[in-house]
Formats: structure tokens, sequence, C-alpha cells
């Protein structure tokens, strides 16, 4: 008899095995990569929009007010990326977190994952006339926290900070709907969305870690980068 030339059922089976295995190992290391590319291209925007904001105070004397998102009253229109403030008194109309308010600063909306930056800013700092604005004893009142509870600390007295509430999104403002997604599970995160005077800036853990879910991404602006500036444009002092 003439044996047929091939492959057995079992060595069939034994190759596929390999080949899931090699393309599993493959797959999980790409996946690692994209999700990094993102966290990189997020901070790259956040660094674009804290240095526009050196570049809007250096020009204007006071750093923009957010743009007012979803459920916040009083002038202008929430969401359209322009800076709210009252005309009449030169105080902003989000007195906690807004959004970045990309079409005054002239910069990138939304993170990679299609949700708004959070930006806010002391009040002192963005004061417009014809109220006074920030002189060099003007006291930063931003604290970002690197533990939980905040006994440490990045800094206490930042002027302004930008945040991108990461891959989950869990309350932010959806760009494409202008709708506030889910609230945060963890405490570390709602930091982040309640404000106004601490936040949280520390390493992305899961949500089956012991300290909770984070992937924020948080940029915060240095009460003496920003007098530097001033300095050197000849506002200051």
């Amino acid at each position: 008899m003439r044996r047929e030339n091939g492959f057995s059922l079992i060595e069939m089976a034994v190759a596929l095995f390999v080949i899931a295995l090699v393309l599993g190992s493959i797959l999980v290391p790409l996946t690692t990569q994209v999700e990094q590319r993102q966290i990189s291209d997020t901070e790259k925007t956040l660094a674009e929009i804290r240095d526009a904001l050196l570049g809007f105070a250096a020009a204007n004397g006071y750093l923009p007010c957010p743009d007012k998102n979803t459920g916040v009253g009083g002038a202008g229109t929430a969401n359209d990326g322009i800076e709210d403030v009252t005309a009449a008194t030169g105080v902003c109309v989000a007195t906690g977190q807004g959004n970045v308010p990309w079409v005054t600063l002239g910069v990138g909306s939304m993170d990679v994952w299609g949700n708004r930056f959070r930006y806010w800013a002391t009040p002192a700092f963005s004061q417009h006339a014809p109220g006074a604005t920030f002189s060099l004893s003007s006291p930063g009142t931003i604290k970002v926290c690197a533990t939980n509870g905040c006994p440490t600390w990045w800094t206490a007295d930042a002027v302004a900070v930008i945040i991108s509430l990461g891959k989950n999104g869990l309350g932010a403002i959806k760009a494409a709907t202008g709708n506030t997604n889910p609230a945060p599970t963890s405490a570390d995160e709602n930091e982040n969305v309640a404000g106004p005077g601490q936040f949280m800036s520390r390493t992305i853990t899961t949500a089956d870690s012991a300290a909770g879910e984070f992937d924020d991404i948080v940029v915060w602006l240095s009460r003496n980068v920003l007098f530097n500036r001033m300095v050197a444009a000849g506002k200051l002092p």
C-alpha cells in the first residue's frame, strides 16, 4: 500500500497551538506599545497647552479662564472652547474646573481617547480686568499630590493644572457629545474630577490594585515658571 503524504490532525493541532503562542507573545507587546504611544501623545499635547498658557499670560497679563462645561450657569456657552468670563467683574464663570479653552489658546481640544482636557487656574491668576491682575506676591493655591491622602506632594503652589482623565475617561466630558462620562470609581481619580484645589498625579494602576484604578495624566504650571516668563516679557513686576 502507498502511504499518503500530509499532516495528521494531531500534527495540525500542535502547529496551530504553536502559532497561537507566537501570535500571543507578539500581540501583547504591541498592545503595550500602542497604549504607551497614546500616553506619550497625550503628554505632548498637555505640554503644548502649558506652553500656550505661558504665552497667553505673557501677552495678556493673566491666565485664561476655563471654558465652562455641562451644568455650569452664567455667561458664555458650555463646551465651545472659548474662555468664559463675567465681563463686568473679570471673574471666571467656572469657579471650579472646566475645559481647557482650546479655541482661545489655539491648542488641541481633546486627548487621544476623545475626551476634553480639564483645566483649573488659581482665581488670583485668572482674574481679568477690570479686576486687579496677579503680581509677584500672588500665591499659587493648587496642590498636586503624589500619594493617596496627600501626605506627600509634587507641588503645593501651582497656579494652573491641566488634566487628561485617561483611557477610562471616567468623569470626563466626551468631545463628540458634550455629555459627562460615568463618575470615577477610585478616590484618587475622583480627586481630579472634584477639585478644585487638590489634585492627584501618580503611577498608573489597574482596578484590582490595592491603590485603586488610576490612569489620569496631570500637568501643572509652576508659579515660579510663570513669574520667570512674565518678568522676561516685561509684564512683571
